[in-house]
């Protein structure tokens, strides 16, 4: 029997929030949880959008209700509370407002009359995102990244990496000329991921959600900056939840594209190192790539436990996506150490079963 031999483009990496936690970047439920605490805390620039908060957390805890998720199975994170700010901010612009009867008087009176509070706490939330949250605090805890590199090494093809996170830890860890983001003198360039480059690096990375690093241009391109304090809160390209993966601007339609090309074409085994699999959007791709082809595998690595936990996580992720469980492989244990020490062509291959060596085969045959 032979080990099996990955081919181009048949790894896939999803890198979710929990993957930079051990860089010291808090995932976005520990992002909310601050917000919660600083805005019921005495500081008055914060504090004034406490009414506002609990309002929407309230609401969102309502809403999902009526649906039977209540207590800790509400996914109320960082996303889901700036995408619910993103809608109210639209005021009249939004698509509903022409069938709403009038707004919520409790609305008008935590949001202003002109919604100021919403636009401002907003704002607020991007500052402090960007220059406390996911600001790599010392470079080399995010050194465990270089296993991207080394594993690449050993696959010996261009490994395409989709990432969740906003922060730099890919690019600082492994280094610009090892990482291909899709910009060609600071223009978004799609064709630079093409699989038919001649001088591929290493590193194919989609940043689905954007960067700390990249701004909205005059004319609305996307473009990057070396000092990310230069940026703007308004400018900035970040973007949460499942509506601004799919809005028309390059690059965020193309690289929802690229995750749904990759992991239903060529893809064997799809590695999510970190994932919550709370994203509707990312979660409904990875069902589909499932769904069509029952050979293809699914490892989740899913933070530090044990065995049990490796068992209820693989579990729970089949239940979500609907998956056969044969398909789902969990593991429990850090992004750190699968990066530095799990993440092989062997441990990898040994989700399938041991493909027959062909050639061997043949030797037999004419020996006999």
């Amino acid at each position: 029997m032979a080990t099996t031999i990955f081919k181009r483009d048949e790894i896939i990496l999803l890198l979710g929030a929990g993957a930079s936690v051990e860089a010291g970047i808090p995932d976005s439920n520990h992002m909310v949880r601050e917000i919660e605490s600083i805005v019921s805390g005495e500081a008055p620039e914060w504090s004034r959008f406490k009414d506002l908060y609990r309002y929407i957390k309230s609401s969102v805890f309502y809403a999902d209700g009526l649906d039977g998720i209540f207590g800790d199975d509400v996914p109320f994170n960082i996303e889901r509370l700036v995408n619910v700010l993103d809608e109210l901010r639209k005021k009249e612009r939004h698509t509903l407002y022409p069938f709403v009867g009038a707004w919520n008087p409790k609305l008008l009176d935590v949001a202003g009359n002109e919604f100021e509070n919403v636009r401002e706490f907003r704002s607020a939330i991007i500052h402090i995102l960007r220059n406390k949250w996911i600001a790599l605090p010392e470079r080399e805890n995010a050194d465990y990244y270089s296993g991207l590199l080394r594993f690449q090494n050993e696959y010996e093809h261009p490994l395409r990496v989709f990432s969740l996170n906003y922060d730099l830890c890919v690019e600082e860890t492994c280094g610009l000329k090892n990482v291909q983001r899709g910009f060609s003198g600071r223009k978004w360039d799609w064709r630079l991921f093409d699989e038919t480059s001649d001088d591929p690096v290493p590193l194919l990375l989609y940043k689905l959600h954007g960067s700390t690093d990249w701004h909205f241009t005059s004319n609305g391109r996307v473009t990057y900056s070396d000092s990310t304090s230069s940026i703007t809160d308004e400018d900035v390209a970040l973007i949460f939840g499942t509506s601004y993966k799919l809005q028309y601007v390059d690059p965020f339609l193309f690289l929802a594209y690229e995750l749904r090309r990759w992991t239903l074409d060529a893809a064997r085994v799809i590695v999510c190192i970190g994932y919550g699999f709370n994203d509707d959007h990312i979660n409904g791709i990875l069902q589909q790539a499932l769904r069509q082809n029952q050979n293809r595998k699914l490892l989740a690595v899913v933070g530090p436990g044990n065995e049990s936990t490796s068992i209820n996580k693989k579990q729970q992720i089949s239940e979500l996506l609907k998956a056969n469980k044969c398909q789902i492989e969990a593991q429990a244990c850090g992004a750190k150490e699968f990066l530095n020490r799990r993440l092989t062509i062997a441990s990898l291959a040994s989700l399938f079963p041991q493909e027959v060596d062909l050639l061997s085969e043949l030797t037999d045959v004419s020996e006999g």
